[in-house]
């Protein structure tokens, strides 16, 4: 009867100690089998991993307690028996010994500690199910519920701590979002406060405009939402073009009436854009927005004014005049392929696929009444042209590419060829001059190549290796040394 009363932790040892099971055993210093190791670092001796590398002189490592205890015994390799005279003929390995120091950095200590931790659970889950099965038939109802009771408490337990950790990263979360949403205030009250301030800057500005010009605030506050009347330049009170553009006063086009801009047209292409605006303005007042101490500058606010009203200012454009490339009428392809304006803007070049380079006077394009305009110059090269580019020093330099992969230097207003450049494989689709350095020129080609040359050279100096055929070349206008390229599928700066 006594027997049959036995306590239930008795019986689980008595069976447990009875069908317990030797555990694996451990390998690579400790470490289980479920941790990858790379046999490249093992002694081939010992199987361990290397400790203090040395190599024999056929190529061989190996520890170096081990390799010197086999050569007592035996003055061969111990993998491919060549014969070793002694301990004189090995050497240190320093760059094993660096890798096999390393590759122990990742698995220190604590790791292999945790690989121990978890076979010794698995050994103790494969001894309870073993215990399980093997005393099923003999466990009573009350082993059974009490088993159950541990189990649950456990269950619950587990379910606790899961609940708990939820909770907790809940928590997180809620703290970064409101930290998140704090900053975004933070830089929102900004953003008005300087809004507010140029608010401010600007119905000063409105109001010292009202006392310079009474006369004009009243009708402009009338008529804000009036259709815009035509006018002419003189009836605005103000020239459309600068000096420079004084062939725009000279087109035929000039009697033409023209619509000015209202308040309400202006209003209406705001509203069609005011999410670029917005960020536009955003932008150029972040100074302000993000490292203000109190003090705020207007600099980005006249930048943002004078964008505001070049974007608003023009709706439209209007044909000056119409130039025909090709004379032949009836010619199949007469594309242009490249445009380009002299440095001083008086006179512009155009090209394409007819071979010709022809050069106009922009003044007198412009003025001209008749729909007939004939260059001033002509230059036939021997390929299709794909770009041009102007000196932006030398005023009758002019460069040209081609499909047939040359460069030429062309004086555009002799019609005489200066230079050619020949080292192209293929078609040479772009060139351009360098404006710091008036003596660079780069051209890409669909040979994969971007070529430097110079006015004074009878060859290329550099070449770049691109990925892909290279399509345009551009130089930075404002650095000699900086050139951005583009090719098929890939765009590069250099």
């Amino acid at each position: 009867m006594a027997e049959n009363n036995r306590s239930l932790p008795d019986t689980f040892n008595e069976t447990a100690r009875k069908w317990k099971k030797r555990p694996f055993p451990p390998v690579y210093n400790g470490l289980g089998t479920c941790e990858d190791k790379n046999n490249d670092y093992l002694c081939p001796i010992c199987f361990e991993m290397i400790s203090e590398a040395h190599m024999t002189k056929c190529g061989h490592t190996f520890c170096f307690d081990c390799i010197s205890t086999s050569l007592e015994y035996n003055k061969r390799c111990p993998k491919c028996n060549f014969v070793i005279e002694g301990v004189s003929d090995i050497f240190p390995n320093f760059l094993l010994n660096e890798l096999i120091a390393k590759q122990k950095n990742k698995y220190p200590v604590d790791k292999k500690k945790k690989y121990s931790t978890a076979l010794q659970n698995s050994s103790n889950l494969n001894e309870l199910q073993s215990f399980l099965s093997r005393e099923k038939a003999n466990l009573t109802i009350e082993e059974i519920n009490a088993m159950l009771e541990i189990l649950g408490q456990k269950k619950q337990q587990l379910e606790a701590d899961c609940r708990e950790t939820q909770i907790l990263l809940l928590k997180e979360f809620l703290a970064m979002i409101k930290a998140h949403k704090q900053e975004e205030m933070k830089i929102i009250q900004q953003q008005i406060k300087v809004i507010d301030k140029d608010s401010a800057s600007v119905e000063d500005m409105l109001a010292a405009h009202t006392v310079m010009h009474p006369q004009n605030s009243p009708s402009l506050q009338n008529n804000l939402h009036l259709k815009s009347e035509p006018s002419t330049s003189k009836s605005l009170g103000f020239s459309l073009c600068s000096s420079k553009q004084d062939g725009f006063n000279g087109s035929k086009y000039v009697s033409k009436l023209f619509t000015a801009p209202t308040l309400a047209t202006r209003r209406k292409r705001m509203h069609e854009h005011f999410e670029d605006l917005k960020q536009s303005y955003l932008t150029y007042r972040s100074k302000d927005i993000f490292y203000s101490n109190g003090e705020m500058t207007g600099n980005g606010l006249e930048l943002f004014d004078q964008d505001l009203s070049k974007f608003s200012r023009f709706n439209s454009v209007r044909p000056l005049a119409t130039l025909n490339y090709s004379s032949d009428t009836f010619v199949g392809s007469n594309i242009v392929s490249s445009i380009e304006f002299d440095k001083d803007n008086e006179y512009f070049a155009i090209a394409g696929v007819t071979k010709k380079i022809k050069v106009f006077e922009y003044a007198a394009v412009i003025r001209d009444a008749i729909d007939m305009h004939y260059a001033v110059n002509e230059m036939i090269c021997n390929s299709k042209i794909s770009c041009i580019s102007w000196s932006s020093f030398h005023k009758n330099m002019l460069a040209s590419s081609d499909y047939e992969g040359t460069v030429t230097l062309w004086d555009a207003f002799t019609s005489q060829k200066i230079k050619t450049y020949q080292e192209h494989e293929k078609r040479c689709w772009s060139v351009d001059f360098n404006r710091v350095d008036t003596q660079l020129i780069a051209s890409g080609s669909d040979d994969a190549k971007v070529k430097l040359w110079a006015t004074n050279m009878e060859h290329s100096f550099a070449t770049l290796e691109a990925k892909a055929n290279v399509c345009c070349v551009k130089f930075n206008p404002d650095s000699r040394n900086y050139l951005a390229f583009g090719s098929a599928g890939l765009q590069t700066a250099n």
